[in-house]
């Protein structure tokens, strides 16, 4: 009895090393696949001022959005605004940025009923890259 005991206390820390070198192996690859010091300028050229609500990123490895959290933002007519930021999962891979904004309703408040979006064109994320994002 205390044999078998034995050997499942050590079957179990065996399983519990193997999914913490698993974990740690995630995170380090992880930290290699952040492509970083990426300039986002959104740009508006809609004729009327933009609230910009949301920065995201595609993901083409895994097939997902994922999402760059920013604070609201108006941009007015003809004016543009710029973000520095680290994407992660997409270094040296083909990536896009799209922007999200509300436009004015005709009585001057944001309409939250309805939201825009607009894309930058595709290419290959490095340290530095420059998207940029017109809003038309």
């Amino acid at each position: 009895m205390k044999m078998i005991a034995k050997t499942i206390a050590a079957a179990a820390v065996v399983a519990v090393t193997g999914v913490a070198s698993i974990s740690a192996m995630d995170e380090a690859h992880a930290a290699f696949d952040i492509c970083k010091k990426v300039k986002i300028t959104v740009q508006n050229k809609t004729g009327a001022p933009i609230k910009l609500f949301d920065l995201d990123y595609k993901d083409f490895g895994s097939g997902r959005m994922r999402s760059e959290n920013i604070s609201n933002r108006v941009i007015p007519n003809g004016g543009s605004y710029t973000w520095k930021r680290n994407l992660e999962g997409v270094n040296n891979a083909k990536t896009y940025v799209r922007a999200q904004y509300s436009k004015l309703k005709s009585n001057g408040k944001w309409d939250l009923r309805y939201y825009w979006w607009q894309n930058s064109s595709t290419r290959v994320c490095s340290k530095g890259k420059r998207y940029k994002v017109t809003l038309n």
